[in-house]
């Protein structure tokens, strides 16, 4: 089975075989854990080896018969790759995965032109996932997002700041949501996410070069 969403996420070759076990069954054990919170962040400074983590931990669960969902932000190409589309790439391979979610996303595909990210959640994520309550969580996919810190670019415009606010903001209604989906998100310890998803309500992964951190 592979990943759904690959062509919007150029997986990073993944860790190599027989390394970063300890970290990989960690996320894996909190992934499994239906009473523990919905989000996983996995935290570190550039070159630690986060992207390969993502894709490590995409490849295992597509093992274990998982549907991973992958999106992955790149600051190079922030006019393309924009919150908005990490909503409608997930909205899409929700589609893809549940026959009854594709009807009603087709009745209310009008949203997909929308500019405003709170709407776009609102309708293609947040309405669709109430839908999916008697679904097993093993059934349920697990959702990838690489680079969480790259959206926006370099904010180097009010524009740029503003569409990285916005994703945030939905992450963080996601979060407070308590879906039985799992996120897995990858990205720098900024101090502005680490404020709005604190270890009271998501779990954070610390990783250096050769270790990690709980």
């Amino acid at each position: 089975m592979s990943a759904l969403g690959e062509n919007r996420l150029s997986l990073c070759k993944p860790c190599m075989e027989g390394t970063r076990t300890a970290i990989l069954q960690k996320i894996e054990d909190e992934i499994e854990n239906v009473n523990g919170p919905n989000m996983i962040w996995i935290r570190g400074f550039p070159g630690v080896g986060k992207s390969a983590l993502a894709a490590s931990v995409a490849i295992r669960l597509q093992k274990w018969h998982w549907h991973v969902i992958c999106f992955r932000f790149d600051r190079t190409k922030s006019t393309t790759i924009t919150t908005n589309a990490l909503w409608r790439a997930v909205a899409c391979d929700l589609a893809h995965l549940y026959p009854s979610l594709r009807k009603y996303l087709a009745q209310g595909n009008r949203e997909l032109i929308s500019s405003d990210v709170d709407q776009l959640f609102t309708s293609l994520i947040e309405m669709p996932l109430s839908m999916l309550n008697d679904v097993p969580l093993e059934e349920l996919p697990v959702i990838v997002i690489d680079a969480l810190d790259e959206c926006g670019g370099f904010r180097h415009n009010l524009l740029e700041q503003r569409d990285h606010s916005a994703l945030l903001h939905t992450l963080q209604r996601w979060v407070q949501a308590a879906y039985r989906f799992k996120l897995v998100i990858t990205s720098r310890p900024e101090n502005r996410i680490t404020k709005m998803f604190p270890v009271s309500i998501s779990i954070h992964v610390n990783i250096y070069r050769s270790n990690f951190v709980i």
